[in-house]
């Protein structure tokens, strides 16, 4: 993981009024929340075990240190008075700043809190976050900041096309993979988290910042980390536990060896969920990553049906499409044509599957599928499996 220069980093000073008084957007006693995390020695797991014997943070905080030490919550000596009233009056400062911002802090335990995140052993006891983070199956699609022509060109045509099936694409942020697996989301219509590794009101890297609106209007932009952090190389590692943790799957599209994705790949093993690896080059640093990966036991990947498959997941084609297919005009279909395009319904089907379904022949439905796809309505994908495409 490289480290971060000024020059690429952005403050974002950009504020909209109309969301700063967003109905529940910051939480009940939202600075101990803050100031308990930020106290020597509480790390997510001893928070979690603050919060499950106190219930509140604020009970919490109000307990003595000897209290704690007692039900051997914490060590003897870690946290002072005078850790205490830093970090009260730091907790203070970032609720201002809060306020004054389009983010949210959602908290462990309430309503926006992502169920996937609080399955993990040790979840972030809160996430700043600006935009709606989709109820939708999610996917991690990350690689290298070094990518070439080719990783980008795959990672936007499985991306779009698991967008466009309503799978929301989470990734890092960051330069290559990561940036062009969000753009393609959005350009198939779909939705985008994207995990920050720095604070909220930084931009990184800062050629992203036009990137920032579009990511909340049709997803979220979520981080652990406060108001005033920098994308520090040791925040990374934190973030790619994240974004592992939100999704059902991580797809590396492209990365050296030692890598950030390769350590999301890793979080994603740890926490039981499916890696996914496309291809690359042989002999080619840039791809010796993922093809490492595949070596070791990762699914291949090289269309997005094989991930749909793999995890089964279902999803309304029609709700999701893209933009382009959205416009497009529905051309007028015979009965037969008409027939065979409902009985697709909203998900990939395979020929043989939908001919027995509609009591056709094979063959029959074979060449009504031809003319639909000459149509512009249906599309096939590999293993003999068609969908729909408006």
């Amino acid at each position: 993981m490289t480290s971060s220069s000024d020059s690429d980093i952005m403050a974002d000073s950009s504020i909209e009024p109309d969301k700063q008084t967003q109905p529940g957007r910051i939480p009940e006693h939202a600075a101990y929340w803050l100031a308990l995390a930020r106290l020597p020695g509480i790390g997510r797991t001893t928070f979690l075990r603050l919060l499950e014997a106190y219930q509140t943070p604020r009970a919490a905080w109000e307990a003595s240190d000897a209290e704690w030490r007692d039900a051997r919550l914490t060590r003897a000596g870690v946290v002072t008075g005078t850790h205490r009233d830093a970090a009260l009056k730091w907790a203070e400062k970032q609720v201002t700043q809060l306020q004054e911002s389009t983010w949210s802090l959602i908290v462990y335990g309430g309503d926006r809190y992502p169920a996937a995140l609080a399955a993990l052993n040790d979840p972030p006891p809160y996430l700043f976050v600006r935009g709606q983070i989709p109820d939708q199956p999610m996917i991690a699609v990350v690689g290298s900041r070094q990518s070439t022509a080719y990783g980008i060109t795959a990672t936007e045509q499985i991306t779009a096309d698991l967008a466009a099936r309503g799978v929301c694409i989470v990734s890092g942020f960051a330069r290559g993979i990561d940036t062009a697996a969000h753009k393609a989301a959005l350009s198939a219509g779909g939705t985008t988290v994207a995990v920050l590794g720095c604070g909220p009101d930084i931009v990184y890297p800062k050629e992203n910042k036009s990137l920032v609106a579009a990511v909340a209007d049709h997803g979220a932009l979520i981080t652990e980390f406060a108001f005033g952090a920098a994308p520090e190389p040791r925040n990374f590692p934190v973030r790619n536990r994240v974004i592992a943790g939100l999704s059902y799957g991580v797809l590396v599209a492209q990365a050296q060896s030692r890598s950030g994705a390769l350590l999301t790949a890793q979080h994603a093993l740890e926490q039981g969920k499916e890696v996914y690896a496309i291809p690359g080059e042989i002999g080619r640093a840039h791809s010796a990553g993922a093809n490492e990966l595949l070596k070791s036991g990762a699914k291949l990947v090289t269309s997005a049906q094989d991930i749909l498959s793999d995890l089964g997941i279902r999803a309304s084609a029609s709700r999701t499409a893209s933009r382009r297919e959205r416009s497009a005009p529905m051309p007028s279909l015979t009965p037969v044509e008409a027939r065979l395009w409902e009985g697709l319904g909203g998900s990939p089907c395979h020929l043989d599957r939908l001919a027995v379904s509609l009591k056709m022949s094979a063959a029959e439905c074979a060449a009504v599928l031809v003319t639909l796809q000459l149509k512009g309505v249906v599309k096939q994908e590999a293993g003999n499996m068609f969908s729909r495409n408006v």
